[in-house]
């Protein structure tokens, strides 16, 4: 179970450099094609932190070619996560486990001024009640959390986020639906798993969040088994049960899925997404990702939007696919 207090650091004694938690926000206008994400990653264990924000706008296929970016690593670590501001100038607050102030003041006369307001209890990916998925044994739960030690903790939770955001001088309205989520655990740089995270929002009424795991070796209809979900309804939340994913990508850049998710109840629901604009993303050097913000369609023709972000990590990724040794033509033999 989530508690009001799992807002604060979790910072267990033994934490050493490989213990973190994170908080990630993200805001859309789907209109203009716009989205910003706000991405923290502290290491209490050493004292330090990174502070990611991102504005994507287009179909990118380098980082030098978002709207604007402005990460920063190994900033001072703040003494608490409910109420703190990074030294590249985020201050979030938060007023309860649900509800959260998230202002940006950067450069480039930029900046950020938004409220993030919880339409439901924190999703819990180890509570039973929540998740069909959850691993109740803990000696156990790490390995079907979905993403090892780094999710040993985890709450996922949608909102409705409203304020404004300014680009270059160059001022937008926001009024979203959008998830932010919430993990502690030890996360080293080496041995991360691919993750998918994703959600696809209707409005305050309707919502489907869930994480996927994902296998590069395998085709696209079996390569994304379910870890955790959601469907929420009008403040009620329901897990997901099954979720039958297909992504067709661009290199590393999700560009079209189909979804067709069973929650706890049996129920089946079938959605359709194309990406409105996609770019890769590296908040830490050990990871690439790819993002994309999704426009989504029910069968009925009722359209949604949501982040989507697959995880790759390098290591494996240079394991999988490094050319030196893979490619006959550049093969060396001594």
């Amino acid at each position: 179970m989530i508690l009001p207090g799992d807002n604060e650091f979790h910072t267990p004694p033994d934490a050493g450099h490989t213990w973190s938690e994170t908080n990630f926000f993200c805001a859309s206008i789907p209109e203009e094609r716009l989205m910003i994400t706000f991405y923290t990653l502290f290491r209490k264990g050493i004292g330090v932190m990174l502070s990611d924000i991102v504005v994507f706008g287009a179909f990118a296929d380098n980082r030098a070619e978002v709207i604007y970016l402005d990460s920063q690593q190994h900033l001072p670590a703040p003494a608490r996560l409910s109420d703190y501001t990074t030294a590249n100038g985020l201050h979030v607050r938060a007023h309860s486990i649900r509800d959260y102030d998230i202002n940006y003041v950067g450069f480039d006369d930029t900046e950020a001024h938004l409220e993030f307001r919880g339409l439901h209890e924190p999703f819990d990916i180890h509570d039973p009640s929540h998740s069909p998925r959850a691993v109740v044994d803990e000696t156990q739960r790490i390995d079907g959390a979905g993403q090892g030690a780094a999710y040993a903790s985890h709450f996922d939770l949608t909102g409705r986020i409203t304020g404004t955001l300014k680009i270059r001088g160059r001022t937008y309205k926001v009024d979203c639906i959008e998830t932010m989520d919430h993990s502690w655990g030890h996360r080293p740089e080496v041995g991360l798993r691919t993750l998918g995270w994703m959600h696809a929002h209707f409005g305050e009424d309707l919502a489907f969040h869930w994480i996927n795991q994902f296998d590069l070796e395998k085709p696209s209809d079996v390569a994304h088994p379910l870890a955790h979900g959601y469907v929420l309804e009008n403040g009620k939340i329901t897990g997901l049960a099954d979720l039958d994913l297909k992504v067709t990508r661009h290199g590393t850049l999700p560009i079209a899925m189909e979804a067709v998710a069973t929650d706890a109840n049996g129920r089946v629901f079938r959605l359709n997404g194309a990406a409105q604009i996609a770019a890769p993303w590296t908040p830490y050097t050990c990871v690439l990702l790819g993002v994309a913000q999704m426009r989504w369609t029910l069968p009925d023709g009722r359209v949604g939007y949501g982040h989507a972000q697959e995880v790759y990590p390098l290591d494996m990724m240079t394991r999988l696919r490094h050319r030196r040794w893979n490619d006959p033509a550049t093969h060396i033999t001594t």
